[in-house]
């Protein structure tokens, strides 16, 4: 027949006179799991908090639970070998709420992406912390404040992400500290003053995309032309003025320069010629002036050439009829001068080409019926 516990609790009792024992067995009894709450490790009680402070609905989070031993298992959660945490993803996740500042216990993250979360105030100054970090992503959110100097000191770091919120300031001069850095995107927030020179100690960043920061301002600094492995370079809808540096001419891998709607002057630098795996050259809405370089002839990876709405003059160069996988030429709304070059015959692959509200006399030339 089935044993009463409580006969066995007072038989247990009888047989010795200790009120200790009687304390623990009633706590057997009464409750046999008393430290399950605690049975996640500290990163694990880490990220708990982080969800305590959410205010979304966080059923992305349901499996966040304190009764595992770790986090690992946990949605937008990657561990290493040692079951330490090294990523956190959560992207598109409804989170409202801020950024966490605790990250004492994750000192293992190397990727920490909080992804159009609905994420408000200022990007933490902690993050500084995470020194293992090579990918950071804050992107699409609703962040406030400044770009806090204390990110800078993250010398592993390739990836930044911070386009998209609300962040004001200028770009703290430290980010040349950033030395692994890969990717800047910094696109679409309230950013002002100029850039930093420091900018030309990033020698493996590949792309800056830092457009729709209206008072972005000041010149291109020279130094840009230290950054050798830059691919894309993209300022616009900027207040980004002065001349095109010449130093462009030394980025060899430049694939896309795209610095339209801004308040660029002077010449386009005839060292972009240089330039020879350029494929996109977006400089419309400008003033620029002067002519168009012949040496734009030897980028034969050309494929985009929009250089509208500018104060450019002088004759279209033949020499672009090299540049045989043009697919758009729009220097419309200029005050070019001459004919149309009989060498345009050569662009094949040309699908539109855009020469309206300038002085182009002469003849079309025959040969533009080569098109495909």
């Amino acid at each position: 027949m089935p044993v009463n516990p409580w006969t066995l609790l007072l038989f247990f009792f009888s047989s010795s006179s200790s009120s200790l024992v009687l304390s623990l067995s009633l706590s057997v009894l009464l409750f046999p799991f008393p430290y399950t709450a605690l049975a996640i490790n500290h990163q694990g009680q880490a990220l708990l908090s982080w969800k305590q402070s959410f205010n979304g609905s966080l059923e992305a989070l349901s499996n966040w639970d304190a009764r595992d031993a770790t986090p690992c298992n946990w949605f937008g959660i990657v561990c290493n070998f040692n079951s330490e945490v090294v990523e956190l993803e959560l992207r598109y996740v409804d989170l409202f709420g801020q950024v966490p500042t605790n990250f004492t216990s994750l000192f293992t993250l190397n990727k920490l992406v909080l992804s159009g979360a609905n994420l408000t105030g200022s990007i933490p100054k902690e993050i500084g912390t995470l020194t293992q970090l090579t990918h950071l992503d804050l992107s699409e959110n609703v962040l406030t404040g400044e770009i806090p100097s204390e990110l800078c000191s993250l010398d592993r770091l390739q990836q930044l992400y911070l386009n998209s919120n609300k962040i004001k300031g200028s770009i703290p001069t430290e980010i040349g500290n950033l030395t692994s850095l890969e990717w800047l995107i910094l696109y679409d927030n309230q950013l002002s003053g100029k850039i930093p020179s420091t900018i030309g100690n990033l020698k493996r960043l590949e792309v800056i995309r830092a457009g729709g920061n209206k008072d972005l301002e000041g010149p291109l600094p020279a130094a840009i032309g230290n950054c050798t492995n830059l691919v894309m370079l993209g300022l616009a809808e900027t207040s980004i003025s002065g001349f095109l540096p010449p130093t462009l001419g030394l980025l060899k891998k430049l694939q896309t320069i795209a610095i339209y709607t801004a308040y660029l002057s002077g010449q386009i630098p005839p060292e972009i010629g240089d330039c020879t795996e350029l494929q996109n050259m977006y400089l419309y809405e400008n003033s620029l002036a002067g002519s168009i370089p012949r040496s734009l002839g030897n980028l034969r990876n050309l494929q985009n050439l929009l250089l509208w709405q500018n104060n450019l003059v002088g004759t279209i160069p033949p020499e672009l009829g090299n540049c045989n996988k043009l697919l758009v030429i729009d220097a419309s709304m200029n005050s070019l001068t001459g004919s149309i070059p009989q060498s345009f015959g050569n662009l094949t692959s040309l699908q539109e080409l855009q020469l309206s509200v300038n002085q182009i006399s002469g003849e079309i030339p025959s040969t533009l019926g080569n098109y495909q």
